[in-house]
């Protein structure tokens, strides 16, 4: 499959599935509650939902697409570009959920897609212009992806477990991938076969595992705000991410990979910044 039209499939379905997710949580209601019998109400709500059914479906074929990409690109070219799926998603939220997405929550998303573009470019074999030697710098870039603050209100503290369950799910998948190697899909008997050793991988496994944390993480917090603010919010991720694709995958990240992780987390730094979102 054409590397383009593979990622273009893969943002499309997560921001589409995203949508039918918010819209299945503003129909719940806010969940107030971790105890066992609110988690088990909100458990035999997601079961009975049909937009959670719809939402869940498209995430699991958006998933597939991803574990399709980041066997055959780095995961730290497919994790930026898979941020655009943002703009997608404050476009859907203003056009299906009716949401009103502010000024700044466009600036956000806006400088996010910056910032993919960028690293686009990184993969394209762009570099930037620079008359000092090349070295190898500490992760000072990344600091960018962290939300400034010194405290951590109920949805920065759900972001921050969202973002860790996540990257602990892209690095474990992706190290599986890796493993596997690369895949042909040209019948049904190799899908079968590469599906096969998808389930049976102890760090796929374990990756999906830390996915579904995050899934119930992200569905709390879609209880409690748009998804125009939360889906660019998780965007933090991308720090604990890429680091680890550099230090456990050892993947080489150029530097104007860098400089579009950068710009990627400076949209993060606009939303945290927001008094709407500091609740």
């Amino acid at each position: 499959m054409n590397k383009i039209i593979l990622l273009l499939f893969l943002v499309v379905t997560q921001a589409f599935g995203d949508i039918c997710l918010s819209q299945a949580m503003k129909l719940f209601g806010e969940v107030e509650s971790f105890q066992f019998q609110a988690i088990q109400q909100l458990i035999l709500y997601l079961f009975g939902s049909p937009w959670i059914w719809l939402g869940v479906g498209t995430l699991i074929f958006s998933m597939l697409l991803y574990l399709l990409a980041i066997s055959k690109l780095d995961v730290s070219y497919v994790l930026p570009i898979h941020a655009s799926s943002y703009l997608l998603n404050a476009l859907m939220a203003w056009l299906i959920l009716h949401e009103s997405v502010s000024g700044v929550r466009w600036l956000a998303t806006s400088v996010i897609g910056i910032g993919v573009f960028i690293v686009g470019l990184s993969e394209a074999g762009v570099t930037l212009p620079s008359s000092k030697p090349k070295r190898r710098k500490g992760n000072a870039p990344f600091m960018f992806l962290l939300p400034f603050g010194l405290h951590l209100p109920k949805i920065w503290l759900g972001v921050g477990i969202l973002a860790l369950a996540d990257s602990g799910g892209d690095i474990l998948t992706a190290k599986g991938m890796k493993q596997l190697g690369d895949v042909s899909l040209g019948s049904v008997s190799a899908i079968a076969i590469w599906l096969g050793k998808i389930i049976t991988h102890p760090y796929i496994l374990a990756g999906i595992g830390c996915y579904a944390l995050s899934f119930l993480m992200f569905i709390s917090l879609l209880s409690w705000a748009d998804i125009s603010l939360i889906r660019p919010a998780t965007a933090i991720g991308y720090a604990f991410s890429i680091l680890g694709s550099a230090v456990i995958l050892h993947e080489k990240i150029p530097k104007l990979r860098l400089v579009g992780i950068a710009v990627i987390g400076l949209g993060v730094s606009i939303i945290s910044f927001t008094s709407e979102a500091m609740v």
